[in-house]
């Protein structure tokens, strides 16, 4: 995963939407103080779940939200959001939840009331959901992937317990902890419900004791009425006389039985041998046979658990349950093999006893043989101690001999190293300009000297060149910037008064199409009218009327003469009611037709309607006294033709009186207009109202019969006589149209002009934007280009000043490698020497020895022949004890097998405890391994395959073991059927022998309480008499004496009522209470194996826990020593655990950690007395280590490199080169070198007070855009 972009909206200065986006690489943040960068750090953390506000440098969580300034409102609402995209080429980095997802989004708001919302893709979630994600990452508000500014410095000096953390997260182990803490939950709780029927199992426990009590009372009242009941059955004599009677028939059955018993014990004794040897030999092969199946077991749990892995990702709830129910079978199995075990383990100790005897005894003969070999030994000892000593000085020659030759080697060794170092060195020497034969020359030294310095110098002088290229380009930049900034101004205001211009046309257009509309309406398509009147049914009203809706209204054609508008105020009365009549031109006789037919179909309408349906109707509504035919177009010619001659032959008076409308109206043409005339006031001014009727009567007499004359003040005159238009309904709805539509003509005519003037700005305007237009954008260019030349500039000049210290670096490196090659040669000078003397005194001490060793041999013969006579006595001697250890040693086999067996039996029992345990645990993952995804499912096939394999061959090995033991085991089993069967007979006649010996004591008994009772009736009346009788002559007791009996029955009444209110219910209550002991004890005992199980979750938590974190830690220790040692040339650095005294040897390994470091040259010293510069490198080298083993999706770092000067800046850099391809780095510098190695620059600025903004600069582009240039 990578992270692809952060979205910010209201987040402190980040007022406005603001979105970085970032490219897999290196990411540098610039800008200057105070503009808000680390505001883009402390947005990171925040939506990571950073939940102190004193970590965001605040005193509330609400202060994140943008407070506002003078200029903008303060925001409500603050939002931050990340987005992560999934890479396809990622081999190392985050190995979790973070890969199932293609984009991964988490966005965290908060409003002013401090309340914080959390959302994963979208999706609503709580805090501890998004720090699951992300935990093992690496990414978390406070890990070692965000460093926030100042906090690097604080690494050094952090607690034991912080530093622990940081390698905790790069193991991945955070994990592991959330999952220890909810199982630890769940364990304190079981221990609550433990505690809880521990108390009610104790209150159970009083109550039982106390029923006990009771019960005991009961059952002594019981036993009462029992012996109140036996005396009740013996107060008879008879019963007596029975009792004896019995006596006798069990005396003869137990005479019998007990000579049956004693054959059954004769074979029952034989059988039980048999069995013995037999058990000891299947002993010894089920103790093979156990040690296969141990190393079964072990191999079958691994077989079973990737089995049940791969089951689980295969099998449905049916398989499941099946491989459930087979481990419960095999915990049965388990149970079993348990108490075998420990019947095994009751014989071992019996085979133990029987030979512990006799190997007391032959350790006794051992021990005088021993004696009688003692004189022999010490004259073998004295000649052997000789032997030894010759010996131990040949060893010592041979030794001291291999040790000048092993010495020998190394200075051989030591030599080739040197001559290894001498070549290195004169390599170096060349490489340095030092010759190995005068490497002290001061002409070489000064030669090489000249060369940096007179590079030096070509640099100063090419560096003085381009300063004045740039001030050059400055120069001509800053002459050209204003009149650019002056043509933008100019263009603005121009495209302003454009804009402005152009809504004002627009406002115009819109108000003259509108006007237009109304008083140009569109004429209707005549041909399609009439095509359609044509398809119309005419003898259908209503289709008539339709296509009369068709045609176009008066009000849309009409249109008034300039005599015309003057009296348009009359014309609107009078007209009034036609406007919204229909017009039709006659152009065909198929046109007069279709008037005809409208005339049949409208015959219903008033003579004004059907008048106002066309030329035609006009002209027979005002001829209809006629009752003349249709009329053709000639003859109405004629008619307007007459009408109006009819005004011109009238006296002068007349035609200057009255005005035809035809003079007033200019469209449509109608014959209407030229038989209507305007008698108007302004004709005759002194006129009244009564003088213009009688006018009017007077010329309406000279006209035509169809002519009207209409005066102004409403009055229309004719032949048939006058009405007022007040008279018409309608008149009143149109009264204005004419002098409304007069004044819209008007207003549209001066639409008309004020568009042609705007149109003519319009374009002034426009033309003169265009040239600004033109003037800009060649000033932009010119702008531009020295821009690219000045950044070109400043891009050379700082390259040139990072030669010149890189030149001045390599002059300072040459003269301190030629000092050290120098002490290097002399040093080598002196090794040599050294190694040639040790060499002569090695030669002197090899030739010593050997002429020691020389002289020794034939003494060392000599005495060795002596002890070989001597070996030849003894031997006769040690044969004799060899045959008796041989015995001893066999009778120590067999009790040390004995032994063996019996402790293997013991660790039997402790692995089949461990393995019910195992089983019990093999269910709970039956459950858990079903949630596994089939991507496991290759892997798993392939272990299954090598585990089935070894379990073929570990199954056939115990098949051979199991057929060995079923066929002894058979035997085993048929003696032991015979010896179980012998034993029943046995226990069987010995049951009944004690049944039947039972049965004589009870009649004894009952004889002996029978005479004592008698004796307490009647002294003189005894049990033998009595008997004696009985068996005389058969006699029964008298009845005096069952009623003394009875007497007896009352005493004993008696003692039952002393004895008081007795419980008779306490054995059920007891038997109640015991009851619910029984599941609680079983509950009890379900909870502390559900904590054992618990408790043993938690181990290997804890045992994973440990093998990460110590892995890990070995891991970040070998990077961080090759880090800090590439860092500061040498040195060392590593990451130790402190000793708790607080903890456990074994649980050493959760202590704190402690960060040692001794740069190159210095003593081991503590971290607080490093300078500022030290304490970074030596943070970064351990946060880079910790990438290095797990790399973070991405990591910030904020001015990190303050502290820094410019050669370890460079070191800083490189270091972040070196993992760019694994890690995406995000940090935020000042420095211009660590600016250098950024893909891509992400600029903050405060354009306005308090408000950030983000300005992006892909530095590859602009390398491809500055190489043409260049």
């Amino acid at each position: 995963m990578r992270l692809k972009s952060l979205k910010m909206a209201g987040f402190k200065s980040f007022a406005n939407p603001t979105t970085f986006t970032f490219r897999h690489g290196i990411t540098a943040i610039v800008g200057p103080n105070g503009c808000g960068k680390s505001n883009v750090i402390d947005a990171i953390r925040w939506v990571l779940g950073e939940s102190s506000a004193k970590q965001l440098r605040g005193g509330a969580m609400s202060d994140v939200i943008f407070a506002g300034t003078q200029d903008k409102a303060a925001k409500s609402v603050a939002s931050v959001e990340l987005t992560f995209e999934h890479t396809q080429d990622e081999q190392t980095g985050i190995r979790h939840e973070l890969n199932l997802y293609h984009e991964l989004s988490v966005r965290r708001q908060i409003n002013v009331e401090g309340k914080s919302d959390y959302f994963i893709n979208g999706t609503r979630c709580r805090r501890r959901d998004v720090v699951d994600v992300f935990l093992g990452t690496g990414l978390g508000p406070r890990s070692y992937s965000v460093i926030q500014q100042g906090m690097i410095g604080r690494i050094v000096d952090s607690s034991p317990q912080q530093l622990r953390e940081f390698i905790e997260e790069a193991a991945g182990v955070s994990r592991y902890q959330a999952r220890r803490e909810e199982t630890q939950k769940k364990l304190q709780k079981t221990q609550e419900n433990l505690e809880r029927l521990n108390d009610i199992e104790a209150e159970l426990s009083r109550q039982k004791k106390k029923l006990v009590k009771q019960a005991e009372s009961a059952n002594q009242y019981q036993q009462i009425q029992e012996q109140l009941a036996t005396v009740k059955e013996q107060l008879a004599i008879h019963q007596l006389c029975q009792a004896k009677s019995l006596q006798m028939q069990h005396k003869s059955s137990e005479a019998s039985l007990t000579k049956s018993v004693t054959t059954l014990q004769q074979q029952y004794s034989q059988l039980k041998a048999k069995f013995s040897k037999l058990s000891d030999r299947l002993a010894e092969e089920q103790w093979l046979k156990d040690e296969a199946r141990d190393k079964l077991h072990i191999q079958d749990m691994q077989r079973q658990q990737v089995e049940h892995q791969l089951h689980t990702l295969q099998a449905n709830i049916n398989q499941l349950d099946g491989r459930q129910q087979a481990n419960i079978e095999r915990q049965k199995r388990t149970e079993n093999s348990l108490r075998e075990t420990k019947k095994e383990q009751r014989q071992q100790a019996e085979v133990i006893q029987s030979i512990t005897p006799k190997i007391t005894a032959l350790e006794q003969r051992q021990q005088q043989t021993q004696q009688a070999y003692a004189p022999l030994q010490a004259t073998w000892n004295e000649v052997n101690a000789k032997v030894i000593e010759l010996e131990k000085q040949k060893r010592h020659f041979e030794q001291q001999m291999a040790l000048d030759e092993q010495a020998d080697g190394r200075v051989q060794q030591d030599l080739s190293k040197w001559q290894s170092q001498q070549q290195l060195w004169q390599q170096e020497a060349v490489k340095w300009g030092l010759t190995p034969s005068d490497s002290n020359s001061d002409k070489d030294s000064n030669s090489l000297q000249d060369s940096p310095v007179q590079a030096l110098a070509e640099l100063k002088t090419k560096l003085s060149g381009l300063m004045k290229q740039q001030e050059t380009v400055t120069e001509s930049l800053e002459t050209e910037q204003p009149a650019l900034n002056e043509l933008s101004q100019q263009l603005t205001t121009q495209q302003t008064q454009l804009a402005q211009l152009e809504k004002q046309h627009a406002s115009l257009i819109a108000e003259y199409e509108t006007l237009h509309s109304i008083v140009h309406p569109k004429k209707s398509n005549t041909k399609d009218d009439k095509s359609q009147q044509g398809k119309a049914n005419t003898q259908d009203t209503n289709a008539a009327v339709a296509a009369l809706d068709k045609l176009p209204a008066l009000h849309q054609q009409i249109r008034l003469t300039a005599a015309g508008e003057q009296h348009a105020s009359v014309l609107d009365r009078w007209l009034a009611f036609w406007l919204d009549s229909r017009v039709i031109d006659i152009t065909s006789n198929e046109d007069k037709a279709k008037v005809g037919e409208w005339y049949q179909l409208l015959s219903g309408l008033t003579a004004v309607d059907a008048d106002l349906v066309a030329n035609k109707a006009d002209n027979k509504a005002a001829n209809s006294t006629n009752r003349h035919k249709t009329k053709t177009s000639v003859e109405q010619q004629n008619s307007v033709l007459f009408a109006g001659a009819t005004v011109a032959s009238q006296p002068k008076s007349i035609g200057s009186q009255l005005i035809a409308l035809s003079e007033l109206i200019i469209a449509p043409k109608l014959s209407l207009w030229q038989q209507c005339y305007l008698y108007s006031p302004d004709l005759s001014p002194d006129s009244s109202e009564q003088e213009e009727l009688q006018t009017a009567a007077t010329l309406i007499v000279q006209l035509p019969q169809s002519a009207l004359i209409i005066t102004a003040s409403g009055w229309v005159m004719g032949h048939f006589g006058a009405i007022h238009l007040s008279k018409l309904s309608n008149e009143s709805q149109n009264t204005q149209f004419l002098s409304v539509r007069l004044q819209q003509q008007q207003r549209l005519a001066t639409l008309e002009d004020k568009l042609n003037e705007l149109e003519e700005q319009i374009e002034v305007v426009s033309k003169a934007v265009k040239a600004s237009q033109l003037k800009k954008e060649q000033s932009s260019v010119l702008v531009e280009e020295l821009t690219a030349q000045l950044s070109a500039l400043t891009h050379n000049l700082h390259n040139l000043k990072q030669q010149q210290v890189e030149l001045q670096a390599k002059h300072d490196r040459q003269q301190g490698e030629q000092l050290r090659l120098t002490k290097q040669r002399e040093q080598l000078d002196e090794d040599y020497q050294q190694l040639q003397q040790l060499q002569s005194q090695l030669a002197v001490s090899i030739k010593q020895g050997d002429e020691g060793l020389q002289a020794i041999e034939p003494k060392l013969v000599a005495v060795k022949d002596k002890l070989q006579q001597i070996e030849q006595q003894r031997q006769s001697i040690s044969e004799q004890e060899r045959e008796e250890a041989n015995t001893l040693r066999q009778l120590q086999l067999e009790l040390n097998k004995a032994e063996l067996a019996d402790k293997h039996s013991q660790q039997q029992l402790q692995q089949l405890s461990i393995e019910l345990k195992q089983l019990q645990q093999a269910q709970q993952r039956l459950q858990q391994e079903q949630q596994k995804t089939e991507s496991q499912l290759p892997k798993l096939e392939s272990s299954l395959k090598q585990a089935n394999d070894s379990h073929h061959q570990l199954q056939t090995a115990l098949e051979e073991r199991n057929a060995i033991i079923n066929t002894l085991q058979t035997e085993a089993d048929s003696l032991k059927e015979q010896q179980d069967k012998a034993e029943q007979q046995l226990q069987q006649q010995q049951q009944q022998l004690a049944e039947t010996v039972t049965q004589v004591a009870i009649a004894n008994e009952r004889i002996n309480e029978a005479g004592e009772r008698l004796k307490q009736v009647n002294n003189e009346l005894s049990a033998e008499r009595v008997l004696t009788e009985y068996l005389t002559h058969g006699r029964t007791l008298s009845e005096a004496k069952v009623h003394k009996l009875q007497t007896d029955e009352t005493e004993l009444s008696c003692k039952l009522d002393n004895m008081g209110p007795v419980n008779l219910a306490a054995a059920a209550e007891l038997a109640a209470v015991d009851e619910r002991l029984l599941p609680l004890e079983k509950q009890i005992v379900d909870i502390t194996s559900s904590m054992a199980t618990l408790t043993d979750a938690i181990a290997s938590i804890d045992a994973k826990t440990k093998t990460l974190f110590l892995q890990t830690l070995e891991a970040v220790n070998e990077s961080l020593t090759n880090l800090f040692t590439k860092v500061f040339g040498g040195g060392q650095a590593s990451l130790t655990l402190i000793k708790d005294e607080g903890l456990a040897q074994n649980e050493q390994w959760r202590a704190g950690l402690e960060l040692m470091a001794q740069p190159k040259g210095k003593k081991n010293s503590r971290l607080a007395v490093l300078s500022g510069g030290e304490k970074t490198l030596t943070a970064l080298s351990l946060i880079f280590a910790i990438f290095k083993q797990h790399p973070a999706p991405f990591c910030v770092l904020d001015e990190v490199d303050a502290p820094l000067d410019d050669a370890n800046v460079m070191r800083f850099t490189n270091l972040i080169s070196d993992l760019a391809d694994e890690v995406q780095f995000i940090f935020i510098s000042h420095n211009k070198l660590a600016m250098q190695i950024a893909d891509e620059l992400k600029g903050v600025t405060m354009p306005q007070p308090g408000i950030s903004s983000l300005v992006s600069v892909s530095l590859e582009e602009a390398e491809h855009y500055l190489e043409p240039s260049a």
